[in-house]
């Protein structure tokens, strides 16, 4: 894996909302444990300790987190209809939903949240026969692990899949080198448009990279959080909503750190 794969992953450990804010709460209970309430750094952090505390309140009790996703997912939702009309040279699907080391232990497929990637994936090729199926991302987190294109392999065997459509791409470890990767797997008279699938709130930073490298996708987006309006304001479910909180920001962030590193049409893609 690159490095600036693993500066990525350890600087979110960190940025990453619900750990950010648990840890601006310990700093501030134990700045106002250990500092006398007569000087004025005390003061400080009991503001920091009012401001974390408002903060996860309001993801956790309200619709916070969803108001904050709608931009994402809403941004190719006109897509979200699968055309059959269109003339596609296959399907590219994003890894990432798999569940590599769980997998590996209990030898059965098995997915996180965002699995309707992968579901979706066997329903539109049933749908669509004879389209070729690249699915990219190859990550392998240990010797005794299966990778991703594995578990996604035997999930495709359970479910009927003819093998000989599909092309499991190995090397990349991110959206950008999942574009750069796929490519190399294209025929040379593969040359209308890919059906990409990835999660509704990671198909704007999926289709400015793949744009960036100069494929032609029809964004498929699947794997909805919101419902694309509003419908609510209390939502009293304190882990999806941390959840949805901090795959939202993860991706706005995303958004900018492609669009400053050259690696995105722009920073909020929109047009195919």
């Amino acid at each position: 894996m690159a490095w600036d794969n693993i500066i990525s992953r350890m600087s979110w450990l960190f940025l990453e909302p619900s750990n950010l804010l648990v840890i601006l709460l310990l700093i501030s209970v134990l700045g106002m444990f250990f500092i006398n309430p007569n000087h004025k750094r005390y003061r400080t952090f009991v503001k920091l300790n009012i401001f974390v505390v408002v903060i996860m309140s309001a993801i956790s009790f309200t619709n916070l987190a969803s108001w904050i996703m709608w931009p994402l997912e809403a941004r190719f939702s006109e897509y979200k209809e699968l055309s059959l009309d269109e003339n596609y040279s296959g399907i590219i699907v994003l890894a990432g939903s798999e569940r590599t080391i769980i997998s590996s232990y209990v030898n059965q497929a098995t997915f996180s949240n965002a699995g309707e990637r992968i579901y979706q994936t066997v329903a539109v090729a049933k749908k669509i026969s004879g389209l070729p199926i690249i699915h990219t991302g190859g990550i392998k987190r240990g010797p005794n692990e299966i990778s991703e294109n594995e578990v996604a392999e035997k999930f495709f065997i359970d479910n009927g899949l003819d093998l000989t459509r599909v092309r499991f791409e190995g090397n990349s470890y991110n959206t950008y080198t999942n574009a750069i990767e796929s490519k190399k797997l294209f025929k040379s008279d593969e040359n209308q448009k890919w059906l990409l699938i990835t999660s509704a709130y990671h198909m704007p930073r999926a289709v400015g990279t793949f744009q960036k490298a100069d494929i032609k996708i029809h964004p498929y987006p699947v794997d909805y959080r919101t419902p694309l309006k509003y419908y609510s304001f209390f939502r009293f479910s304190m882990s999806e909503n941390f959840r949805i909180f901090d795959l939202a920001i993860h991706e706005y962030l995303g958004l900018i750190a492609y669009y400053i590193t050259d690696r995105s049409v722009s920073i909020f893609p929109k047009t195919i």
